[in-house]
């Protein structure tokens, strides 16, 4: 390995002791061998950097935060870490297949090493080692703001030119759906995408993260999508179309959240911010469940005021 090796794979690191060892050894094993590794921990409170530093491997760097920062901030150090030519990322509970960096490196130097945003396509996996296929349409043909806002691809598929992630960053002040800010910011900044139509990666929907096991999801999710939707970089170019459906879903899960806490009030006033905000429903779907607790909101409400 040269001293600027060709690609920097950054792990955010946080409370993972039981995974960590798995996610680092998908990157050991793979079939391109000239990267880094640099672990940055966020301060965790378990064994999580203990057993980073049980890993005798030159190519591994770990990094420990003083203070708790969070994710966006941690990638952001760990690009300024960074001496590959290319950025690439992974969470702590997922992990790589073989061929990850090999596929994303032969796509690269076929395209003479541009400064662009590269990202594979990816695996879904259960706790339970059940996969799936991740939804990952080809970009060709497709406006890329509608694709980054109707597909999540996460930072894990990315390779990112060094200079380019050092330019765009991720936001602090974005602290969910960040990969989504930062590939718009990329297209928005007239960069190059490139997406390579392999299966490289897996994503495991571990239930305490924050897709699957935060109990405040769609409050947090419909707050940073508005901030995102509002950056004055943004909101003249993104396809009104899906930022609108992406609204939509957030009301119409926070009603049925409300509903089924029996909170009418709240459950009337989301369904119908949904419907307004997305009439055809944000996945075609939806508009009989919001009509359905419409309406029994309503009743239980005039039921309320008649009793009072």
């Amino acid at each position: 390995m040269t001293n600027s090796p060709f690609f920097s794979v950054i792990i955010p690191l946080y409370n993972r002791e039981a995974k960590i060892k798995k996610a680092i050894e998908s990157i050991l094993n793979q079939e391109f061998q000239d990267f880094e590794i640099i672990v940055i921990d966020d301060c965790s409170s378990d064994r999580s950097c203990e057993v980073v530093l049980s890993m005798p491997d030159e190519r591994i760097h770990l990094i420990k935060n003083k203070s708790n920062l969070e994710r966006c901030e941690t990638r952001n150090k760990g690009i300024q870490h960074a001496k590959g030519k290319y950025i690439c990322f992974l969470d702590s509970d997922d992990y790589h297949l073989t061929n990850h960096l090999s596929k994303l490196h032969q796509q690269i130097v076929d395209l003479n090493e541009p400064k662009a945003f590269f990202f594979t396509n990816s695996w879904n996996e259960t706790e339970d080692g059940i996969r799936s296929e991740r939804t990952c349409p080809s970009i060709e043909n497709i406006d890329l703001y509608t694709y980054f806002l109707k597909y999540t691809v996460n930072p894990q598929r990315w390779a990112v030119e060094r200079s380019l992630a050092s330019e765009i960053l991720f936001d602090p002040n974005v602290l969910i759906c960040e990969d989504m800010d930062f590939s718009l910011r990329v297209v928005q900044s007239n960069y190059p995408v490139h997406q390579v139509n392999e299966r490289t990666t897996v994503y495991v929907a571990a239930l305490d993260s924050f897709t699957h096991g935060d109990p405040q999801k769609w409050e947090k999710e419909l707050f940073y999508l508005k901030r995102i939707f509002a950056k004055e970089k943004l909101k003249s170019v993104l396809p009104k179309n899906e930022t609108k459906r992406l609204l939509s879903m957030c009301y119409f899960h926070l009603a049925r959240k409300n509903f089924h806490l029996k909170k009418n009030w709240k459950t009337l006033k989301f369904a119908v911010q949904s419907y307004v905000t997305y009439p055809k429903g944000y996945n075609g779907k939806t508009n009989r469940d919001v009509l359905i607790m419409t309406f029994y909101s309503l009743f239980f409400v005039q039921q309320w005021r008649n009793k009072n």
